[in-house]
């Protein structure tokens, strides 16, 4: 059962959306009436009624958490999503566990979250991943598993054509244990190709120190990201 303290949130809301092709910061996107960082807070509400610390790069986006009771904290430059939950670190380290979802995620809801968590628990992995399978990985980061474990995931970018045929892709949504995440993430080196620090970085050195990492699948529906605006219609009809 949830104990007080024992989950928060950490909701990654920095990005650009440059594709969006608005000068509306890409969370506050709105589908059906709500902005996607409503809507993705409203889902994690449903799981912890704790603080969720909402990672920003604007002022517009700080404000809205604001409303939205959330505890804003600004990542000043966009060196990706390691370097934005390290900014949140020092907010949530009196939880035991985190779950780190990116704030253009809004198909997800509230079930996904408390699953995600009670098999987070159940399976005692040191990071649990929501994977889903689709028809078409092209984008995606594709997943590397071994029996239940994750080993890795590859950015396309970076992906052999071996591994670009891998349909199990990242959703970008992950639970993991607080104990230790300061260390690990301090490991995560910069990408040769964009120059930021990858969270999915996070798995290969946590299983390099033996800690047992899992997945989760869910369906490809609730982890649509929205980069451009046909997928932001294609996620109101969902709706």
């Amino acid at each position: 059962e949830l104990t007080m303290n024992s989950l928060k949130f950490v909701l990654l809301a920095g990005g650009r959306g440059e594709r969006m092709k608005s000068s509306l910061p890409k969370p506050l996107q709105r589908l059906k009436g709500k902005s996607m960082l409503e809507r993705v807070v409203l889902a994690a509400r449903k799981v912890s009624p704790d603080d969720i610390v909402v990672v920003e790069s604007d002022s517009r986006v700080k404000k809205k958490a604001e409303k939205l009771g959330c505890l804003p904290v600004r990542q000043e430059e966009p060196l990706g999503t390691a370097d934005a939950l390290k900014k949140a670190l020092p907010l949530v380290k009196d939880a035991k566990d985190i779950i780190v979802a990116c704030a253009d995620v809004p198909l997800i809801n509230g079930e996904t979250f408390e699953e995600l968590y009670r098999r987070h628990k159940e399976d005692k992995n040191y990071i649990t991943l929501v994977v889903a399978r689709v028809d078409d990985p092209a984008g995606y980061g594709r997943v590397i598993t071994e029996g239940s474990k994750v080993k890795r995931i590859v950015e396309e970018k970076e992906a052999s054509k071996k591994e670009k045929k891998i349909n199990l892709i990242n959703g970008g949504i992950y639970c993991m244990k607080t104990r230790g995440l300061k260390e690990y993430i301090i490991k995560i080196k910069k990408s040769p190709v964009k120059g930021e620090f990858y969270l999915t970085d996070l798995i290969v050195i946590t299983a390099g120190e033996r800690r047992k990492n899992g997945y989760m699948t869910i369906s490809e529906n609730q982890i649509k990201g929205i980069n451009r605006p046909e997928q932001l219609e294609v996620a109101e009809e969902l709706i």
